[in-house]
């Protein structure tokens, strides 16, 4: 892999790892959000999704050669009362993405799907990328719909695109709603965390070092025979094997199920199977939820607040 890398979502959880992580190799990295990311010495472009002009601008400015997109919108729990809105960030923003790619001829475009593009599934079985996608959120349609047009610009166009359909990621700079950063700041402050706890439903925490361990790998990779790859822990986990986690690193952590409890980080589907990923460049999750949950404390504690 030669040429600049375009990192969107810099200012995000899992764009800004990635952008770190390419610095420290010695890549050239451009980065893209709605302000420059504190702490990132990179050349930066201000994008309000889904302007397609911006993409061409950068790839011509700076001679990109691959692009992440970790932009968008990050989850079901954002903007649920504005969908077209939340359509337009995240399918027309990826339209215009592989519309620039097809004309700069960019050699490899790694979007992130989700496990929400399954929606809900008949049972709980492991789930392989072959599984049909049901989505039963806008958010999840938009990701359902994102993996289709990859698929559609690769097979007519020959745009090499591949989407990441990540399980519930999380560890030190996620803000948004997260089961293991709640728990940890209700320990903190010596709450109980309300989490509303239904049958037929599976957890699949995966820490953002091995979702950052995935890209890294699909950016090298020269064989890959899909264009789309589940990325999680590749098996489920209890709501009490997380807290018993919690509990490892602060012995006061307490869950308790309530009906008006949380309800987010839970999926009507079994495990999403890593097979593919493992097979076709080496993926192997490798932090464990003691040690995610120790990372994420050591995080939450250094926050300057703990309210969001």
């Amino acid at each position: 892999m030669t040429g600049p890398v375009l990192v969107t979502g810099t200012g995000g959880l899992i764009g800004g790892a990635i952008a770190r992580a390419l610095l420290a190799q010695g890549r050239d990295v451009v980065g893209m959000d709605h302000v420059p990311p504190a702490g990132l010495d990179i050349p930066f472009l201000s994008h309000s999704l889904p302007d397609p002009h911006r993409w061409h601008e950068a790839f011509v400015r700076f001679g990109i050669t691959h692009v992440v997109h970790a932009g968008g919108i990050s989850g079901p729990m954002l903007m649920r009362d504005a969908p077209a809105r939340l359509c337009d960030i995240n399918l027309a923003g990826l339209v215009a993405l592989l519309e620039a790619a097809r004309i700069h001829r960019i050699a490899r475009v790694v979007w992130f799907s989700s496990v929400m593009a399954y929606g809900a599934q008949p049972d709980l079985s492991p789930v392989t990328e072959a599984t049909v996608l049901r989505p039963d959120t806008v958010y999840g349609a938009t990701k359902a719909a994102g993996d289709a047009l990859i698929e559609a610009f690769h097979a007519e166009h020959g745009v090499d695109a591949v989407s990441l359909r990540v399980a519930s990621c999380y560890g030190p700079g996620r803000t948004t709603d997260c089961l293991m950063r709640t728990l940890v700041e209700d320990a903190l402050a010596g709450r109980t965390t309300l989490v509303r706890d239904e049958p037929g439903v599976s957890r699949q925490h995966v820490f953002i070092d091995d979702v950052l361990s995935a890209v890294l790998a699909v950016l090298r990779a020269t064989d890959l025979r899909q264009r789309a790859y589940n990325i999680g822990p590749g098996r489920a986990q209890s709501l009490e094997e997380i807290a018993a986690a919690v509990r490892s690193v602060l012995p006061n952590a307490s869950v308790a199920a309530d009906p008006a409890g949380m309800p987010w980080n839970t999926f009507r589907l079994g495990p999403l199977s890593i097979a593919a990923a493992r097979r076709d460049f080496g993926f192997e999750p490798r932090t464990g939820l003691a040690e995610g949950a120790a990372r994420t404390s050591a995080w939450v504690r250094e926050r300057p607040s703990r309210s969001s």
